[in-house]
């Protein structure tokens, strides 16, 4: 009885995580609109990921709890920081500048229908018949978002296409994460990824927006989105996806993606104007009603079912 009470309450800590980082990437798509507004995507990138990493450094250096990494995981967390933050964010910023934020926040939703198959041709890690049901209803709502009453379909096709970059990239970052989640805390992972990330933007930056910067484009909005940018969901988020994935297994994890287009909507709603008609409601509780069937396996949990195999 002891054991089933300490599994509850973690997996109430690891559902509470998920959900804040959901809150906060959902967030993070109105916040990118916002500032792309004055500023170049690469700016926006590598100003987001300066706070990010001032903000972890500070964190973990004064806790005393930021880990070495390993010689022999260097190439893992190269690997890591390549898919997200890189290609990642280039994938997303660029693409939100072609497309609403609801919209991008539907494509990383999708993310969900290709961490299984990942995972089983690397990890042969199984999904449920559950999980996968729950994925596969919440494209019908995804679906339900995109579309108007008409069931009428108008994105750009380039802005669609950096969007998919976006999430297969994502399938990656949770492959390599999977690896090395169980050796190196939360933190220390999203630290050092964010710190080989900003790196590799320097150059990138220096080439393209160096010689048009300009600190005008920095009004009040925008640093304060930049700050809220930096600190939540390119930091925190990614702590708590990473405990999350350490306790419960990338596919079980993974699935909460399916918030991210339903938060947007709303944060757009009351932030951007974007309009919320009932279609676009309708979607949302789809999407819900498929998150809670594709976790109800969870609920009683088998006494070796509860944490991922380290490999």
């Amino acid at each position: 009885m002891g054991y089933i009470h300490r599994i509850k309450k973690n997996l109430i800590l690891v559902y509470i995580a998920l959900v804040l980082s959901m809150i906060f990437w959902g967030f993070s798509f109105v916040g990118t609109k916002i500032c792309l507004v004055t500023l170049n995507p690469i700016t926006l990138i590598i100003s987001r990921l300066i706070i990010s990493v001032v903000f972890l450094f500070a964190l973990t250096t004064s806790l005393g709890i930021l880990q070495a990494i390993k010689k022999k995981d260097l190439k893992w967390f190269l690997l890591l920081a390549f898919f997200e933050p890189l290609l990642y964010f280039l994938g997303e910023t660029f693409g939100l500048k072609l497309v609403s934020s609801t919209l991008g926040a539907v494509f990383i939703a999708t993310i969900p229908l290709f961490i299984p198959l990942a995972a089983w041709l690397i990890y042969r890690e199984k999904a449920s018949v559950l999980t996968l049901a729950g994925i596969f209803i919440s494209v019908v709502g995804v679906l339900f978002i995109i579309m108007d009453k008409n069931l009428s379909f108008d994105a750009s096709i380039p802005g669609i296409l950096l969007m998919l970059v976006a999430v297969f990239t994502a399938v990656g970052y949770s492959m390599v994460l999977r690896h090395i989640a169980h050796d190196y805390s939360p933190l220390t992972i999203v630290t050092w990824q964010n710190i080989f990330g900003l790196i590799s933007f320097i150059p990138i930056f220096l080439f393209t927006d160096f010689q048009q910067f300009q600190v005008s484009g920095f009004s009040f909005k925008v640093i304060y989105n930049l700050v809220v940018l930096g600190v939540f969901p390119s930091s925190l988020s990614y702590a708590f996806f990473a405990f999350a994935v350490r306790e419960i297994g990338v596919n079980r994890a993974s699935v909460f993606s399916n918030i991210i287009p339903v938060l947007t909507a709303v944060f757009a709603y009351f932030v951007l104007d974007e309009s919320l008609p009932v279609f676009k409601i309708t979607g949302i509780l789809i999407v819900i009603f498929a998150l809670t069937l594709s976790q109800s396996d969870n609920i009683f949990p088998k006494k070796n079912s509860f944490h991922v195999k380290s490999r």
